[in-house]
């Protein structure tokens, strides 16, 4: 379906989007896109964007079904957040972030403790996801040194994680996820890989607890065959999405969580992208009472509209940073902490709290959940999962062996066209398609957005012969 402005019927000049795929061909390197196809079928460009939808350079506007990447919470065309950041800019544009400090990055310093679950109450400001992974990784390390453990300097990590893209937020994501392989050693012999709770692909559990405890026990063992004194910490995404939105079950969390303290290990919760109301909650270790010693942040703490990141410690962790210069954590960015970061988070939490978005998270997710469990009748469905706006349909070749949907070549990105051609841009054309529009979203664009997702499966599966 094609939709029109919300605001205007008017298109971009056809003459300036040509000139913009030369331009691209010529000058751009998108990150993760296949030149030779990129040339063939040319750049989606895109000029606006206004609630759940944006336009491309031909004057089409699309469901944006990712919210960008998982990051658009507010949804699009905020003008609030764009004139509190102009007012920043006007006054303060930049300061020394590494010795000084301005006052909107003081109060949302002062937001995000009162938001954040237990004593996280110590926020550094980074510019986004993998340099807040970055900068957790390097407490880690130094909160052992500096209490005499400068031997605790492995980690665990969980299969088919993705923590960013740096060097070392690369090491703790698993082979596979952008291509980790083609940068090792990344840092060599210093991460272990446990399972992911995904009781779909658990040949060895039956329910969603033995699954939670296998998983759990599985890191304590990890633990125990190489020492506690080696491990400086465990990480993971409380659902990981890169895993095909990995829900686990009640006991998974609460478990980790005392192993971490029976051994002494940190825990590290990577909420890049469930937090700021993603799952339902602010964050989605609430949904299982946790609060982890690190939590890292960024995408939806200001929904986009500003580069930034942060990392969160609990005070009994920065207090082991305290004292003189040897024990002070010598790290930062130059764009950390940026006055303008500042101003765009507190009037992005403004507005969620206004509308309650993640209260509208949680209830538009149960009903976009209970919509495509419709979608179980397509025989290239194998599972329908989801916790708040972020939902997945797994695809398979067979839904008996669960044998994956990869396995018919062309055929994912044939449905991730059909889809943007229908009217929805998602991430889809492996295995999974996701939905994780922005926080905004009514029922109505949801039913929309799920009959796109119904119609496009069933397409494929027609051009495939089911």
């Amino acid at each position: 379906m094609a939709f029109s402005s919300p605001d205007s019927s008017t298109s971009d000049d056809p003459a300036d989007g040509e000139a913009l795929q030369q331009a691209v061909l010529k000058n751009l390197w998108i990150p993760t896109m296949n030149w030779s196809e990129l040339a063939e079928d040319g750049a989606r460009i895109f000029t606006e964007g206004q609630g759940t939808k944006i336009k491309d350079a031909d004057g089409v506007w699309r469901y944006d079904a990712s919210a960008g990447l998982m990051l658009v919470n507010v949804g699009h065309g905020r003008q609030e957040i764009v004139d509190a950041i102009a007012d920043q800019l006007s006054r303060l544009h930049y300061v020394n972030t590494f010795q000084y400090s301005t006052p909107n990055v003081i109060r949302f310093a002062e937001k995000l403790a009162a938001l954040t679950p237990g004593d996280l109450n110590r926020v550094q400001f980074l510019s986004g996801g993998s340099e807040a992974v970055e900068t957790a990784l390097k407490i880690a390390y130094q909160y052992h040194v500096n209490r005499g453990e400068p031997g605790r300097t492995k980690f665990i990590a969980r299969q088919d994680s993705y923590h960013g893209v740096s060097r070392g937020a690369l090491s703790v994501g698993s082979a596979g996820v952008l291509a980790r392989e083609r940068f090792e050693p990344v840092l060599p012999d210093n991460v272990r890989f446990a399972p992911q709770p995904l009781l779909y692909h658990d040949d060895a559990s039956t329910t969603q607890e033995e699954n939670d405890v296998r998983c759990a026990k599985a890191i304590e063992a990890i633990i125990l065959a190489e020492g506690p004194e080696t491990f400086a910490g465990v990480i993971g995404e409380p659902v990981s999405f890169s895993a095909g939105v990995a829900v686990p079950g009640d006991h998974y969390w609460p478990m980790v969580r005392e192993i971490c303290d029976k051994y002494g290990l940190l825990l590290i919760a990577d909420e890049v992208i469930t937090g700021f109301g993603r799952t339902g909650k602010w964050f989605a270790m609430e949904h299982w009472g946790v609060t982890p010693d690190l939590m890292t942040c960024a995408k939806g703490i200001t929904s986009g509209y500003w580069p930034t990141g942060a990392c969160i410690a609990t005070d009994r962790v920065f207090a082991e940073f305290q004292g003189g210069p040897e024990t002070t954590f010598p790290h930062g960015f130059t764009y950390g902490a940026h006055p303008a970061g500042g101003a765009a988070g507190l009037a992005n939490v403004a507005i969620m709290e206004r509308e309650d978005l993640p209260g509208n998270s949680a209830r538009m997710g149960a009903y976009m959940l209970d919509r495509l469990n419709g979608l179980r009748s397509h025989p290239i469905v194998g599972d329908v999962r989801g916790i708040g706006l972020m939902c997945v349909v797994e695809l398979v070749k067979d839904k008996r062996t669960k044998e994956p949907f990869t396995a018919f070549s062309g055929a994912g990105k044939m449905l991730k066209d059909h889809l943007a051609e229908g009217g929805m841009l998602t991430r889809a054309g492996g295995n999974f398609v996701f939905l994780a529009p922005p926080l905004t979203v009514t029922k109505q664009e949801v039913d929309e957005m799920v009959d796109m997702v119904d119609a496009s499966i069933g397409y494929v599966e027609s051009r495939l012969g089911f």
